[in-house]
């Protein structure tokens, strides 16, 4: 009898152990660091070229580094606020009126995006985890770079951006938009992730258009992360 009571209290600390190690109660909090690469594209509409631009739209490849924080506020669901510099853009391929060039602007951008995160444990190993929600993001730095690979005119010119709502600025100074995520957080606090950054806001200035034309930041971002 004493030896089925005791391994019954066994089996009870280890379900014990394992529950807790899979479950964020909504007592929890931490903080972690995450960074990786970003895919991004503006998305063009509403205006006579805009379907040109989007044939001749490639990936601009950039980078992503988040600090955010975990608060838990019920099993295994918590809030994640952050602070994060994402580097945003577009690549222009193409021919246009005979000349054959390629254009790229990066855009640099600090963010506050705020997720509701549900987390799903998969026993002692980790959990997967799956987030949505706004962020907000400042445009601060950005430079355009032009190549021109036939012509008199052949060659690669730079120059920086300017961000505002005047007629003469390249694009707008804030963005607003949703994230959605999924990723997989190891118990040991390591973490993978894919993000996709639904932009809303139209990028082209206020005032530096007569139609309504419009463009949008699309941007798929993967990274690797520790929360401790």
């Amino acid at each position: 009898m004493k030896k089925i009571i005791l391994l019954g209290s066994a089996l009870l600390m280890s379900t014990s152990v394992l529950f807790a190690q899979s479950t964020m109660s909504g007592n929890d909090a931490r903080i972690g660091i995450k960074a990786g690469v970003n895919l991004s594209t503006l998305r063009f509409n509403n205006f006579n070229e805009a379907s040109s631009l989007n044939d001749a739209t490639k990936q601009n490849v950039g980078y992503n580094f988040t600090v955010f924080g975990d608060f838990g506020v019920g099993n295994n669901f918590f809030i994640q606020p952050g602070l994060s510099l994402q580097n945003k853009g577009t690549k222009l391929q193409g021919n246009f009126a005979g000349i054959t060039g390629e254009q790229t602007y990066n855009i640099m951008a600090i963010e506050v995006p705020v997720n509701a995160v549900l987390r799903i444990p998969t026993g002692q190993s980790g959990a997967f985890q799956l987030s949505a929600g706004p962020y907000i993001g400042f445009n601060v730095d950005g430079k355009s770079k032009t190549t021109i690979s036939n012509g008199a005119n052949s060659g690669t010119t730079e120059e920086n951006l300017k961000f505002g709502s005047k007629a003469d600025d390249d694009f707008s100074s804030t963005d607003f938009g949703a994230n959605f995520g999924v990723g997989y957080r190891l118990n040991n606090g390591f973490m993978l992730g894919a993000n996709y950054g639904l932009g809303l806001t139209n990028m082209f200035p206020k005032n530096s258009r007569s139609d309504d034309g419009k463009a949008n930041n699309r941007v798929w971002g993967f990274s690797l992360g520790y929360s401790f």
